[in-house]
């Protein structure tokens, strides 16, 4: 295994770098390497690099340009960057909310009185 390859699966966790939201997005669609990069316009033999990459906020006012820079380099569609970046940070934003207890399932409220209805 090249050291990039065996580096960007280290990494894979850490939302710090493209490759956690590849994964994220990957599973959430069930996708191998070889439909994310299909998906993405893409080689599979790409997305080693392509993980360890910085994954750019699209809060930040640079997104896009961080994002054309991104699929340029790597010769992607940038709506489909684009697309996985977001969905990693809603599925983010949502195990977060998760950790803070904002999300309780119906079965987890209390049952009304017996005279309430």
């Amino acid at each position: 295994m090249s050291a990039i390859r065996h580096m960007s699966k280290r990494v894979d966790q850490d939302p710090f770098f493209l490759a956690w939201a590849l994964r994220v997005y990957a599973e959430s669609e069930a996708m191998g390497d070889p439909e994310l990069a299909s998906f993405l316009g893409g080689e599979s033999d790409g997305l080693p690099a392509l993980r360890l990459c910085r994954r750019p906020s699209s809060a930040s006012p640079a997104f896009r340009e961080e994002l054309r820079a991104i699929a340029g380099r790597f010769g992607l569609k940038s709506e489909a960057l684009a697309e996985v970046l977001r969905r990693g940070e809603a599925l983010e934003s949502l195990r977060a909310a998760e950790g803070e207890g904002l999300l309780m399932a119906a079965r987890d409220r209390p049952e009304p009185d017996e005279g309430e209805s």
